[in-house]
């Protein structure tokens, strides 16, 4: 089986019983749960800024806008707004609508009673919004409250990660040609001296993970239609309730239990013996070795060495460069 499913609850469950704060056969109580809950989060978002430990990358898709080179990334709440919903109606009503709020911002609602991924379609005044999707019910209490996203440029969730990119032409009769991007530091974007540069597409990018927007800068300046093909590390998700099923690699279950029953270990009063800090730190290893990125092609600088390229760049630049 490729993957395991599991719940928040089972692996508390297993984490505690490797501690002895639980029996065989005991599950914890209410509290204790959503407190363990908590832990189990907070340790889920620390792996994801460990590249090692997240098991595989996300392909975004995204457009260019020619003549814009710096560009934002994230869907962060805005706020929260109060409005009427109707089951199989695509308005909500009644809305008084901030300025923040925009044709493409996310909607989610308490009661869910629109889908996820519901957008922002229209803004045709008079206090209502136009949505991308119809409600699927109509919620009790109506009106409801829901919030609403302020995106940025891209809207993806903020990457803690850009592993690789590249841009699928579009324009000029090349359709499918593919043009890599290559990931630099912010020294070596800082050392360009014009930025702003017109090129057909960008050959280089910096990402600053700034919060609560990323922010993206190409060089050069994209001046045709493309899309951008992004790579990002796959943010690995925090268990929402603990009864959420949520399916798992393989050894990921007996590293999150043994790793989280090191966390709570100090909270309950005792004290985790050698073998469970082995298993632990064992589990890991296991799961680092497996994600860890083959070793590939050293590539050579641009400004160090010249020479025709090799990616069919040359197409597009009529054989020079």
């Amino acid at each position: 089986m490729a993957y395991n499913s599991t719940t928040a609850l089972d692996l508390i469950t297993g984490a505690l019983r490797k501690i002895n704060a639980l029996a065989a056969g005991e599950t914890p109580n209410a509290q204790d749960a959503a407190d363990a809950q908590q832990v189990l989060n907070d340790m889920i978002e620390l792996w994801s800024i460990d590249h090692l430990l997240v098991y595989s990358s996300v392909e975004n898709l995204l457009r260019f806008i020619p003549g814009q080179y710096q560009y934002t990334i994230e869907t962060p709440v805005g706020g929260t707004l109060t409005g009427t919903f109707t089951n199989a109606s695509v308005s909500i009503t009644g809305v008084t609508i901030p300025a923040n709020v925009a044709v493409g911002s996310f909607i989610v609602d308490s009661a869910g009673c629109v889908p996820a991924g519901t957008t922002v379609a229209a803004l045709p005044g008079g206090g209502v919004i136009t949505m991308s999707v119809a409600a699927t019910f109509t919620p009790a209490p109506n009106p409801e409250t829901f919030t609403y996203t302020v995106n940025g440029n891209f809207a993806i969730p903020r990457p803690l990660a850009i592993t690789n990119a590249f841009t699928r032409i579009t324009a000029s009769g090349n359709t499918g040609l593919d043009y890599q991007i290559d990931i630099v530091t912010r020294d070596k974007y800082a050392s360009i001296g014009l930025k702003g540069l017109n090129g057909p597409w960008p050959i280089l990018l910096y990402y600053d993970p700034t919060f609560p927007l990323g922010t993206l800068y190409f060089y050069q300046n994209p001046s045709q239609a493309g899309v951008l093909h992004l790579w990002t590390d796959t943010i690995l998700s925090d268990f929402a309730t603990l009864t959420q099923a949520i399916n798992l690699p393989q050894g990921y279950a007996q590293a999150i239990k043994t790793n989280l029953a090191l966390f709570l270990a100090p909270e309950y009063g005792k004290t985790a013996g050698a073998l469970l800090v082995q298993q632990a730190k064992s589990s890991l290893a296991s799961i680092r070795s497996l994600n860890a990125m083959p070793a590939v092609q050293a590539f050579f600088d641009r400004d160090i060495v010249r020479g025709q390229r090799t990616d069919a760049g040359w197409i597009m630049h009529g054989g020079f460069n």
